[in-house]
């Protein structure tokens, strides 16, 4: 665990016992029963300090430190079809870095990171700047800013089947019609060895949708994080198939347009 993630912990650890301490003090001294008050004071403070560190520790699957750089090899796929027969597919693949390089104060008390994105076609490409996106921790959720859109990335403390709308601050309309876009904490603790062959020990995976039965469209999308590293693992396909039941490739999952996105860690450095 990093160094001033440790110094945090401590922090809020030490805070909490000493309210609390301070509340069940007053009532050590009226009451006669000190041993039992005694052992009170210490099953309140264990527990509140073992939530304090358990709800940092879990913000570590998404590191935001200025100076973390992760580099991605990515994949995508854009389909744009005017007839069944089209062809219409056209394939990019590149590497993204992605750069936390500033930080400043945010409106809560907390801190608000700046990300820096950039493209090359090939390693032998000087970089050429993307956008920049923001990022930072409100009370439970993390949250990113991405073109003016944000999205709650996670929500900590992580668990299995834990459920919340990624669209709760922003108005995006997704393939579904809907404005909701409940994601869903899976597999947390678990190992994870992703496309470019880079294991990890700890991860936890988050599918954002995963509508695949639909014969009108595909959303499905997941992201994988693991804990000390970030995002290791993006996968999203989000296909509008033929709609004209008058066209001979109408039911048969046939992509008019859309687009399939892989984005898989290659280097990261912390």
């Amino acid at each position: 665990m990093l160094k001033y993630q440790k110094e945090k912990i401590t922090l809020m650890v030490n805070y909490s016992f000493l309210i609390v301490f301070l509340h069940f003090y007053q009532l050590l001294l009226k009451s006669k029963n000190s041993i039992s008050v005694f052992l009170i004071v210490l099953l309140v403070t264990s527990c509140q300090s073992n939530e304090e560190v358990k709800l940092i520790d879990d913000t570590v699957y998404f590191p935001m430190r200025v100076g973390n750089s992760w580099i991605y090899g990515v994949e995508e796929s854009t389909t744009l079809r005017t007839s069944c027969t089209d062809n219409g597919v056209t394939v990019a693949n590149y590497e993204m870095r992605v750069q936390i390089t500033d930080s400043f104060p945010a409106t809560d008390q907390g801190f608000s990171y700046v990300i820096q994105r950039s493209k090359r076609m090939k390693v032998t490409d000087p970089w050429q700047a993307l956008d920049t996106w923001t990022v930072q921790r409100t009370g439970n959720q993390i949250i990113s800013n991405q073109s003016n859109i944000k999205y709650v990335k996670l929500v900590v403390p992580l668990s299995n089947g834990l459920v919340w709308n990624g669209n709760l601050f922003n108005n995006q309309e997704e393939l579904n019609g809907l404005n909701e876009d409940n994601y869903k904490a899976m597999l947390k603790g678990q190992p994870f060895t992703n496309p470019s062959g880079l294991t990890f020990n700890q991860t936890v995976t988050i599918v954002q949708n995963e509508e695949q039965s639909n014969i009108i469209y595909r959303d499905s999308r997941v992201e994988v994080y693991a804990f000390g590293v970030g995002l290791v693992y993006k996968e999203s396909y989000l296909l509008k198939y033929f709609s004209n039941s008058q066209l001979p490739c109408f039911g048969q999952k046939k992509t008019q347009q859309g687009i399939t996105y892989k984005q898989t860690l290659k280097e990261f450095t912390m």
